[in-house]
């Protein structure tokens, strides 16, 4: 979503004399001449040129880092107007790196202090930039402030900006929510503000955008002639110098005018251009995401520093106090004044050089959390990136070990086979256990996915994946689960599966010729809520009493055990996970007794009939025959994808691109394609969206290393039918591909 940003500060600064400024504008040594200097107002309004140079060159880190000083100094001279025009630039840099809490803070201390002071200007000029805050996340509530801008602009001498700035960015936001006849009259008032200002300059800019705005309006009244017309008039009037958000709105606006028309050529041509231009963009959105970080570390500085100042406001206010009350007294008592001054002196001596002493603390302290958190975040990118790219080798690994299992020709090496199979599903198990911990943090992690599952089964199911482990280690595995818990249950599966499947696998790896035990007890019943007892037990080492505590920390194992396998991350990703469902886990141990691991949770009583279908092999034969495009632009992907598929007697052929499959599909039939999505050329996503413009009915399955957040629902719209995640089974692959073939 686009808008058109008037930086109302800038107004007043064309205002003041020229300044020249050297190449390395606020230097660090600046900034802390800055901190302790008690600025005039005519120094105040020297700076503010450079205010403007800071935010013309996206230089936002250092404006927020600089301009609270100035507020500062502004608000003690009681500077009403001068603070407004500040504070603007400081909410219009946190707008820009999407801090949206501090533009939100700043504006409205604007809005009241310009009301108290009957400020009409700067009343106006908060409405809109309270507007431009809430254009993208909240359209409904923008409208409002710029609709309250308008009104009060009436009374205010230069009204023209100001009305066209309101004008044009409430036909943007009728447009962006899909209400054209609303949009229109609004973009008509902007145009004839046009025909009749210069706007000091910016009229071309101006024009480019209102041309902008009604190519769009021409799309959602479905006029795509017309819209190309308008949409072209403002590439042509911007030029370079259009903002790059709004050439890629218009690009994109471009390609669906096009598509209308069926004009597929120069649907390809545009579609150049837009890549390149969303490229340059994705870019610039990481740097920004890194200005946001630090802009919210400088306004919580800045916050500190504020009330810090008003601390030492209220202390120099009581300590006048005193004093007069101690000047009164003196006229009867001489002698004890003088005790009473030197004893003021001192203390104050010592209060200001402890103040002194904590804001060098303070700084210290600040830096350092900085520098912790931008590490902390350099390390969780890197892991989460590294374990996204293991999934590519560990998927030929496991995917050749499961085909090289199945040939009768190595059946002398099936012992290694196996272990080198075991081997490639632990390194899987340690990344997603990585990305477990980095997914659990997040909001995404946190969001619960309610679905109908059979409990039976799902033990069943871990049970089976555990089959290896513990016939390596001589376990016997047990399940108990108590008949008055109902057939089906309704919770998040998924969480419930990885925390049984965590304590499950360490029980096996800690126990040696022992029993592994899952045990479920129905606490209580209340309506269609179970409370649901789970306990996890072994007859393994056990753990000392000393280090229980210890083994639910990150990377945490038990020390002077006899083995030490895995990473410790299983304990810390249960916690995160059942704290998301709102329980918690617990342990009993003694060395060399074993240990109970277990924890209450509740689930409601499910429904068997919306239970989703285990998935089965059965009938596989009806695949024989069958043919099926590979879409992958690795070649060891495509071997072993080809080698699982001909053990099924599946015919297929490969490609490595997303270009060269559309080409293929037009060229041939096929009954299903396995779609990779990151491939260069053309990815899979725009091959997809291609191929669905000519074939609608062939299943495409995408065959990806990438965990989609929204899973199925974000590739379906693009005419992808399923997905499954690199490395799989095959006997899922196999259900899958039944599925989609009934």
């Amino acid at each position: 979503m686009l808008r058109l940003t008037i930086l109302i500060f800038a107004f007043f600064i064309f205002l003041q004399p020229s300044i020249s400024f050297g190449q390395d504008i606020f230097s660090q040594e600046d900034i802390l001449i800055l901190q302790e200097k008690e600025l005039t107002e005519e120094e105040i309004n020297s700076y503010l040129p450079l205010v403007l140079e800071l935010f013309n060159d996206s230089n936002y880190e250092k404006l927020i880092q600089v301009t609270p000083y100035l507020i500062k100094n502004a608000q003690r001279l009681d500077k009403q107007a001068l603070t407004a025009r500040l504070r603007s630039a400081l909410g219009n840099a946190f707008i820009q790196v999407d801090n949206i809490h501090g533009a939100e803070d700043l504006f409205i201390e604007s809005l009241e202090a310009s009301k108290k002071a009957n400020d009409t200007y700067g009343i106006v000029s908060s409405y809109i930039n309270l507007g431009n805050t809430f254009f993208e996340k909240e359209p409904q509530r923008a409208i409002s402030y710029f609709k309250k801008a308008l009104e009060l602009g009436q009374e205010v001498t230069d009204k023209t900006v100001v009305q066209f700035v309101a004008y044009n960015n409430l036909a943007e936001l009728h447009t962006t929510i899909g209400q054209a006849q609303e949009a229109q009259p609004y973009l008509d008032q902007a145009k004839a503000l046009l025909e009749l200002h210069d706007f000091n300059g910016r009229k071309q800019n101006f024009e480019s955008t209102v041309y902008y705005v009604q190519g769009a309006i021409h799309l959602l009244e479905n006029k795509p002639q017309e819209a190309v017309t308008a949409i072209k008039k403002s590439i042509e009037i911007g030029g370079e110098k259009q903002d790059d958000n709004y050439k890629i709105r218009n690009y994109k606006n471009l390609m669906l005018a096009y598509e209308a028309l069926g004009m597929y050529r120069e649907i390809n041509e545009v579609r150049k251009v837009y890549d390149a231009l969303v490229e340059k963009r994705y870019k610039a959105d990481k740097i920004k995401q890194e200005k946001n970080a630090t802009s919210r570390f400088n306004l919580n500085k800045y916050k500190q520093e504020l009330r810090a100042s008003e601390l030492e406001n209220d202390l120099a206010t009581q300590m006048a106090q005193k004093n007069n009350l101690l000047l009164k007294t003196t006229l009867a008592i001489g002698v004890i004044l003088l005790i009473l001054i030197g004893s003021l002196l001192y203390g104050r001596t010592k209060r200001n050089k402890l103040l002194r002493n904590l804001r060098a603390k303070n700084r210290q302290y600040l830096k350092a959390k900085k520098k912790s958190q931008k590490l902390a975040s350099s390390n969780t990118k890197f892991l989460s990136t590294i374990s996204h790219e293991l999934r590519t080798p560990l998927y030929g690994i496991i995917g050749l070990s499961s085909v090289f299992l199945e040939d009768p020709a190595l059946k002398s090496h099936k012992d290694d086979l196996k272990s080198l199979k075991f081997s490639a599903d632990y390194l899987l198990a340690l990344v997603n256990d990585i990305l477990s911990l980095n997914k659990y943090d997040s909001k995404e992690g946190e969001r619960i996915q309610m679905s109908n599952f059979s409990l039976d089964r799902l033990i069943h199911h871990i049970g089976q994946n555990l089959e290896f482990i513990n016939k390596k280690n001589n376990n016997v595995f047990h399940s108990i689960i108590a008949p008055e818990i109902p057939n089906t249950l309704y919770g998040d599966k998924t969480k419930i599966s990885q925390v049984l499947m965590n304590l499950m696998s360490n029980a096996s790896k800690f126990t040696e010729d022992g029993s592994i035990t899952i045990k479920a007890t129905l606490i209580k019943q209340v309506g269609k809520v179970n409370r649901i007892l789970f306990e996890v037990k072994d007859t393994g080492q056990g753990i000392p009493e000393e280090e229980q505590a210890n083994i639910f920390n990150e990377f945490a194992q038990v020390e002077n055990l006899p083995t030490q396998e895995g990473t410790g991350l299983g304990l810390p990703i249960v916690n995160k996970i059942l704290k998301i469902l709102g329980s918690k886990l617990s342990l009993e141990s003694s060395p060399n007794k074993g240990s109970n691991f277990y924890f209450e949770i509740d689930l409601e009583t499910g429904s068997e009939e919306h239970i989703e279908a285990p998935f089965e092999i059965s009938g596989y034969d009806k695949l024989k025959g069958k043919k099926i495009l590979i879409v992958d632009d690795n070649k060891i992907n495509q071997v072993v994808t080809k080698k699982v598929l001909e053990q099924y007697d599946i015919d297929n052929n490969t490609a490595s691109n997303g270009l060269e499959a559309v080409s293929m599909v037009q060229e041939n039939t096929y009954d299903f394609i396995l779609m990779d999505i990151n491939m260069p050329v053309m990815n899979g996503i725009d091959a997809s969206v291609a191929i669905r413009e000519f074939n609608t009915t062939t299943p495409i399955i995408a065959l990806t290393a990438t965990n989609y957040n929204n899973g199925n629902n974000e590739l379906a719209k693009h005419g992808i039918n399923d997905s499954i995640l690199k490395p799989y089974k095959t006997e899922k692959l196999l259900a899958l591909l039944l599925h989609h073939l009934s």
